[in-house]
């Protein structure tokens, strides 16, 4: 009788995590339609799809139009990298974004870019370069239809957060024609030093590829993976293998003459570390960047979200509402 009972209370308890794990799933894809309602609009602007910008399967782009494209925001481009880990997602992730952005009267772009998938291995930087080859082709699409950019705004969320960091910080490199003005990142990635990645529930696939898994080999394939660079087991924790971790990292790229960072982050991220978000706070902090100046820099913390940050609609009105107080500050005639 008793091991009757205590069966049932077992039965009853996985029933109960499982209705308990339904419900959890039912009430995050209701936050999530929430959340991107926060994006809709009645946008009737002209939309071109699968323009090319680059020979990669993957190097198209949307673009967006303004229904006014001689109104004074038009000049300004706003380009959204998607995210995915850098395995999935596409343009049309964007596509609530830029409907968004241009019915605000700004052009508006959503790019494709080569991902870890179907034999193809990128690196943070070549795909870098695959953000500034689109940035040239919407520049000159763009011309053709009457329109001078001017500058830019560069967004992104999760992996496409941290293409955005690394197109907007890294001016080692002449920007492709149109100056960035202002970052607009949501959960992006900041450093990939492999210590901070190990203490958290890094996406499967991608440790799958890497092996992140805590030795010197898992450390050593990470870097690898994402750097393009040949790094080895007996190099971890030298100088040398630091170097190539912290050529792929934004928060090495800020300096005093960064450009403004509005960013979102997730309280309980399981995918992308949560200290990425100080990290980069502390990095824009040591370069004299005030919290708060629209010259500066912003983080709206999602205290309920995790990484998809669909937990906190009012924190997403917010974040929203700080995007385009930044662009009337930084994208200026």
């Amino acid at each position: 009788m008793k091991n009757n009972k205590a069966f049932l209370v077992i039965v009853a308890s996985i029933i109960l995590i499982l209705m308990t794990s339904c419900f959890a799933v039912i009430e995050a894809r209701n936050n999530l339609n929430e959340t991107f309602a926060v994006l809709d609009v009645d946008y009737d602007g002209e939309v071109i799809k699968d323009l090319r910008y680059g020979d990669q399967p993957r190097n198209l782009y949307d673009l967006y139009l303004p229904e006014d494209i001689t109104n004074a925001n038009a000049k300004h481009l706003i380009l959204f990298i998607h995210g995915g880990s850098w395995t999935s997602g596409s343009k049309e992730d964007g596509e609530a974004y830029c409907r968004n952005f241009s019915e605000h009267g700004y052009t508006s772009a959503t790019i494709s870019y080569t991902l870890f998938a179907d034999g193809y291995n990128p690196t943070i930087l070549s795909i870098n370069q695959e953000v500034k080859a689109a940035v040239i082709a919407i520049e000159a699409e763009c011309a053709e239809r009457g329109i001078t950019l001017k500058d830019m705004a560069v967004s992104g969320f999760s992996a496409g957060a941290c293409q955005a960091l690394m197109y907007g910080l890294n001016t080692a490199e002449a920007y492709a024609g149109v100056p960035v003005k202002l970052i607009l990142q949501e959960s992006g990635p900041t450093s990939f030093e492999p210590s901070i990645w190990r203490s958290s529930a890094v996406h499967w696939t991608l440790k799958m590829q890497t092996g992140l898994d805590g030795s010197k080999e898992g450390d050593a394939a990470w870097i690898s993976n994402f750097s393009g660079k040949k790094v080895t087991a007996d190099m971890i924790g030298t100088a040398e293998a630091d170097a190539i971790w912290q050529e792929i990292s934004p928060y090495t790229y800020v300096t005093s003459t960064s450009v403004p960072v509005l960013s979102a982050y997730g309280v309980y991220d399981g995918i992308v570390p949560p200290v990425s978000r100080i990290i980069l706070e502390g990095a824009l902090k040591s370069a004299g960047k005030e919290e708060g100046k629209l010259d500066g820099y912003d983080t709206i913390v999602m205290e309920h979200s995790g990484h998809a940050l669909a937990c906190d609609v009012d924190a997403q009105r917010q974040f929203l509402k700080l995007v385009y107080v930044y662009c009337d500050a930084c994208l200026i005639d």
